[in-house]
């Protein structure tokens, strides 16, 4: 019960400050349970994290409408509770549900896909199923998953200067491994990307990679290194919300790192009470 109320208090800590901020007060709840398929025995402190995030459909990241924080969490099951503002919700627009607990920054249990939330007044209900990350030196120390995760082209390694701004209405150079297909998609900067991706453990490989046919006079050299490089990519390697891309013989290709709009993470409640 304790630590029901500390994560509570985090939550409403952060929305106060929202208040202070002159921003509108949420209007609306994301009620549901958060479970595992059998009962899990997990090292205190327990951090249990969740968020609704918005995917717009058009290759942008995905917004964070709400997000819920619960320090000394102990084991599952937990109650979720995210609070959203109405007039965030636009049609057309996928909304879904994550979670995942964490132990030192190091996460344990997550959901293997994003969960989908339908935002009628009358469904705003979710129940969402937790599974353990396997332990792999690859996603030792990754605080953010591998797929679903909309990852930024930061860095063409040996290629200083490279990355450089989109071309007009084109998202920046990205890439996305969508969960439970196996489905690529991004973009280099100016074209649209797709594919496939083989994962097995720490190797990763891109497959049947195609790309638009649009001509752009910013960030072609950019885009030309992206894709030359992704067929090489053999296996990979998270740091915190940091992705590097390596080739067979462990060399470093590309890096990439987490982008979200929105909401930002909760810091703990301690902080939030200094």
């Amino acid at each position: 019960m304790r630590a029901r109320r500390a994560g509570a208090g985090a939550l409403l800590a952060a929305l106060w400050l929202v208040g202070c901020a002159s921003v509108p007060s949420p209007d609306a709840w994301i009620a549901g349970a958060v479970v595992t398929r059998q009962p899990v025995a997990l090292p205190a402190p327990v951090v249990f994290e969740a968020a609704l995030l918005r995917w717009d459909g058009d290759g942008a990241p995905p917004t964070v409408l709400a997000r819920q924080r619960l320090d000394d969490a102990g084991a599952p099951p937990y109650a979720l509770r995210l609070a959203y503002r109405q007039a965030q919700i636009e049609p057309g627009a996928r909304y879904r549900v994550r979670a995942s607990v964490s132990v030192d920054e190091r996460r344990l249990l997550a959901t293997e896909r994003d969960v989908p939330v339908l935002l009628d007044p009358g469904l705003r209900r979710v129940d969402v199923l937790l599974a353990r990350v396997p332990p792999l030196p690859a996603t030792a120390r990754a605080t953010v998953a591998l797929r679903q995760t909309w990852w930024r082209l930061v860095d063409i390694v040996d290629a200083p200067g490279a990355v450089g701004a989109p071309a007009a209405h084109a998202q920046p150079a990205h890439l996305l491994l969508h969960a439970g297909e196996a489905r690529l998609s991004g973009s280099g900067g100016c074209n649209r990307l797709a594919g496939r991706y083989r994962l097995d453990g720490d190797r990763l490989r891109f497959i049947d990679l195609s790309a638009s046919l649009r001509l752009c006079l910013d960030g072609g050299l950019a885009e030309a290194a992206l894709f030359e490089r992704l067929p090489q990519v053999a296996a990979y390697v998270q740091r915190g919300r940091m992705l590097e891309l390596r080739a067979s013989d462990g060399t470093p290709l590309l890096r990439l790192q987490a982008e979200e709009r929105g909401l930002a993470p909760l810091p703990p409640a301690a902080e939030i009470s200094q």
